[in-house]
């Protein structure tokens, strides 16, 4: 006796089965690949943010440096425009011409066409009605707050060595 064949009954419904596994494990992988990407989302949001907040806070601390050497330089501003008279004469600077500059001095001139006075300490162009201090033994020129330091720390013009005291002898000035 030849066993029954299996009815067509059978076929599809294990046909319908197989289909329905299909559907769940291709649904399943699908919610799988949504909940991957929205967790990559999340973390390259946070991570976004975290960047943000370091380059906020450098930028804060930057501006706050800023600010600290901004009043620092106002104090000192300050502390030398308050100094007392006693303590300016012991300044040798203190006895050197300072005046505003303008273009009729034809010191430390540079370049061709249009001249332009330059101070050879921070090598920048005078600026009209800017302060500045002219050595009297060289007739070099500077501006008042580049050539102050160095003239406290040394008697002679930061280029050709001159002596930059104005009560020397008028034998070491140069010719006219």
């Amino acid at each position: 006796m030849d066993p029954d064949p299996p009815s067509p009954d059978t076929d599809d419904s294990s046909s319908l089965w197989k289909l329905a596994v299909y559907l769940i494990v291709a649904f399943a992988v699908l919610l799988l690949a949504c909940l991957v990407k929205c967790c990559c989302k999340r973390r390259a949001r946070a991570e976004a943010e975290a960047a943000a907040e370091a380059e906020e806070a450098a930028a804060a601390a930057t501006a706050a440096r800023l600010r600290e050497w901004r009043w620092r330089l106002e104090s000192r501003r300050h502390h030398d425009e308050v100094q007392l008279p006693s303590a300016r004469a012991a300044n040798p600077a203190a006895r050197l011409p300072a005046f505003k500059y303008n273009r009729s001095l034809k010191h430390n001139v540079t370049g061709v066409g249009e001249e332009a006075a330059t101070c050879s300490v921070c090598l920048g162009v005078f600026q009209l009605g800017e302060t500045v201090r002219l050595l009297p033994a060289c007739l070099h020129l500077y501006h008042v707050e580049c050539i102050d330091p160095w003239l406290d720390a040394h008697s002679t013009c930061p280029i050709c060595r001159s002596d930059a005291d104005p009560t020397m002898d008028g034998a070491r000035l140069p010719p006219v």
